[in-house]
């Protein structure tokens, strides 16, 4: 029995070390022909209170992966963007500039005991390395970004509806319990 198990380690030894060894140039030669790196990327940012309560959405956000820098995202108040359509990132490292390549989707939910509403808009990107500017000059790859809002509408004080949320397009967004995110991720190469 010992004897058995020995053989069988030494057999796994030795196919392991055959492994290693048949794959040791092919691994060399892959990554002496490659010129660019290919690394994630995200953003994030929040804001709370009165900020995220604005029309339009201001967010600072930390990036980190590929590129580590710090940028703002703004939605502009206009909605979400549409397929085919550019949007720019700004950073202190560059801006990268990227193409919707599908049409954005959207959800949220609303709790009308509490008063609470949430949204998210998703969009799926590709980088426009061409566009891009700085750090992001050159690069490429898919991506996506989330926005999402979250907060409090207030309750009629009077008339036949005192007491109910007031769910009204006119409505004020509460400050108090707002939250606004802006989150994105993707995998850049460079050049």
């Amino acid at each position: 029995m010992q004897f058995r198990m020995k053989l069988a380690t030494l057999g796994v030894a030795g196919g392991t070390a055959a492994l290693v060894l048949a794959a040791t140039p092919a691994l060399a030669g892959s990554h002496a022909a490659s010129k660019g790196i290919t690394a994630p990327e995200t953003a994030y940012g929040a804001v709370y209170g009165k900020a995220a309560t604005a029309n339009s959405l201001t967010v600072p956000a930390a990036w980190r992966g590929l590129v580590y820098t710090s940028g703002v995202f703004t939605t502009g108040g206009t909605g979400p963007p549409k397929k085919g359509q550019d949007h720019t990132f700004t950073t202190s490292a560059g801006n990268l500039t990227v193409v919707v390549t599908a049409p954005p989707t959207n959800g949220g939910s609303e709790n009308l005991q509490a008063c609470h509403f949430s949204f998210w808009t998703d969009v799926v990107f590709s980088v426009v390395g061409s566009k891009s500017t700085g750090k992001f000059a050159g690069t490429s790859g898919p991506g996506a970004v989330e926005v999402y809002g979250a907060g409090y509408v207030p309750r009629y004080t009077s008339g036949k509806h005192k007491g109910q949320c007031n769910t009204s397009n006119n409505a004020p967004e509460l400050a108090k319990g707002a939250i606004g995110t802006f989150l994105l991720s993707a995998v850049l190469t460079t050049p």
